[in-house]
């Protein structure tokens, strides 16, 4: 990877050195997507593992016919109340 900037320069003096240029920015391209693939099947494998260990949350039940038809709010979103 350092001597691609070199190689840069050479590159537009000698066909050698183009290919060698072509060949190793391939190889950089190729290594950082196996990588990329790699760091999304870790994340995928830590997700389903802490889902796993997580406990099921259910709702909880509700208890009158008022408090069910009423939608649920988050206190201090609809303003009013101090």
């Amino acid at each position: 990877m350092n001597a691609l900037p070199y190689l840069a320069g050479l590159a537009t003096r000698h066909a050698w050195a183009e290919r060698e240029y072509a060949r190793l920015h391939a190889e950089i391209v190729e290594a950082r997507l196996a990588a990329r693939a790699q760091a999304g099947e870790r994340a995928a494998r830590r997700r389903a593992r802490l889902r796993s260990a997580l406990p099921v949350r259910r709702p909880e039940p509700v208890h009158c016919r008022r408090a069910a038809a009423r939608p649920v709010r988050i206190s201090g979103s609809l303003g009013g109340t101090r």
